[in-house]
């Protein structure tokens, strides 16, 4: 099988600053906050953070974004992933990069686009502009980062090379790294990999990294765009465990990606109270600084490091392509999310207010299967946990059962959160609770239905991938 790895630039370019006079990370003029009009155009360019709340435009950059692909060939198949640092992209969106990616290398047979979904980038999808009857999406920035994600393939295909492939996975990442926000507690906590290297003289190319949890360590408070604990990962794994110019660990060279998993539920780094064993330091729950998503990041990558030198590695030998690629509907329940659609809040292409297009695929590499789920899945219908809690709205048994890793064949069963589409929270119909009393005795609703399709969506999802899993 010959494998191509490659990666292009999606740093946006700050033009415009601005001055937040309260320091409540809110863009108020009204209050006396004001921007700088660098380019002189009389207009604030501002670059709508993603993620928590409106009103939230970018100060700067802290670390750089990037689209990340890499490309399978073997000789019948060519597929292509590229994950990218960006909170989600939309079905029409994704179309619109195959349609790039299309022009420039017909031979792909099909591309896959997962965003690793980190709430401190410029917004993508349109729920954070200004306000919330105003879309964050600068159209200019989100044709860039499609041409940057199709280059990054086009890239990788031209670097493809015979390579071997090897999968493993770690057990878990600790509960100090992560944390659930919404009982049951039920983690997608193991990091599933799989490692290229070059076939005569087996010198690591990449590794691709897969599980699940929110890249949102700095939280509301932060106006700087960085890739969170997502970019010390991937520094880590590529380049080594770095302070003050001090090498604590070496890195594997070549290039690392990060797959999104089961994030729904909801997989935080917020409240976790994390360790740093280099600082012997340990950051308290509250605590949103870039030294706390160091720290994430980088006992990430030491067990990844660790994983690649003494970890339990499988070969694929002679491994070949199989792909299945699905459209189907979802039902469209949610009024805020239709209303976002007629308004132009959300733009999915032709709006349509019963149902939403979106996709899922299934595909194995020799025995490592992978899914694609096209939203913020709860890990209770992948991994198991689905419980039946009194006080929830509808009294029924579990309809998502067994778990869609029970029913994948494999070795080694990735399941890739947020790729091809966003459709939001995707979770158990006996786990939603928007109506008193509440479930696990809690005073209010909790978060998540808000940010989903409706209660359908578990069911629905879970039925086409039942069947998607059969046909394969």
């Amino acid at each position: 099988i010959k494998v191509g790895l490659a990666q292009s630039r999606i740093t946006p370019l700050i033009e415009d600053t601005w001055v937040d006079v309260d320091g409540n990370a809110r863009f108020e003029p009204e209050k006396g906050d004001s921007f700088i009009d660098r380019n002189s155009n009389g207009v604030f360019d501002a670059f709508w953070l993603a993620g928590f709340h409106n009103s939230r435009p970018a100060q700067g950059v802290h670390d750089d974004l990037w689209a990340r692909a890499i490309v399978w060939d073997d000789g019948v198949v060519q597929l292509a992933c590229v994950t990218v640092d960006a909170i989600g992209l939309f079905h029409d969106g994704v179309i619109t990069l195959r349609d790039l990616v299309r022009k420039q290398v017909p031979e792909i047979d099909h591309v896959i686009v997962s965003s690793t979904h980190c709430h401190e980038v410029p917004d993508l999808m349109g729920l954070w502009g200004e306000s919330e009857y105003k879309s964050g999406v600068n159209r200019d920035y989100l044709r860039y980062v499609q041409q940057q994600a199709a280059q990054a393939i086009v890239d990788a295909f031209g670097q493809r090379q015979p390579a071997r492939i090897s999968i493993a996975l770690i057990d878990s990442i600790g509960h100090d790294i992560i944390m659930d926000g919404r009982p049951p507690a039920c983690f997608d906590s193991v990091v599933r990999m799989m490692r290229f290297t070059q076939a005569e003289s087996n010198e690591h190319l990449g590794i691709l990294l897969n599980f699940g949890c929110h890249p949102e360590t700095m939280s509301s408070r932060n106006l700087q765009i960085t890739a969170d604990f997502v970019h010390y990962l991937l520094e880590g794994v590529e380049n080594g465990i770095i302070y003050d110019g001090e090498v604590k660990r070496d890195g594997l060279g070549g290039m690392a990606l990060f797959a999104q998993g089961a994030v729904g539920g909801l997989m935080t780094t917020l409240d976790a109270e994390t360790h740093d064993p280099w600082m012997n330091k340990t950051f308290a729950q509250d605590d949103c600084s870039f030294d706390k998503a160091r720290a994430q990041g980088y006992r990430l990558a030491d067990k990844v490091l660790a994983a690649v030198e003494q970890g339990d590695w499988q070969l694929l030998e002679k491994p070949a392509l199989r792909l299945r690629a699905k459209t189907f509907h979802f039902k469209a329940q949610n009024r805020i999310f239709k209303l976002g659609a007629v308004f132009g809040v959300f733009d999915r292409g032709i709006p349509q207010l019963k149902t939403i297009r979106s996709e899922i695929n299934l595909f194995s590499i020799g025995s490592a299967w992978f899914l694609t789920i096209p939203g913020e899945i709860n890990p209770e219908i992948v991994n198991g946990g689905i419980e039946t809690p009194a006080g929830r709205d509808y009294e029924i048994d579990p309809v998502e059962a067994p778990p869609l890793r029970q029913l994948m064949r494999g070795d080694i069963q990735f399941v890739l959160g947020l790729a091809n589409d966003e459709v939001g929270y995707i979770m158990p119909k006996t786990h939603w609770d928007v109506k008193p009393p509440f479930t696990y005795s809690e005073k209010e609703a909790m978060y998540g239905e808000v940010n989903s399709l409706g209660p359908d969506a578990g069911p629905v999802l879970y039925g086409e991938v039942k069947k998607l899993i059969e046909e394969f």
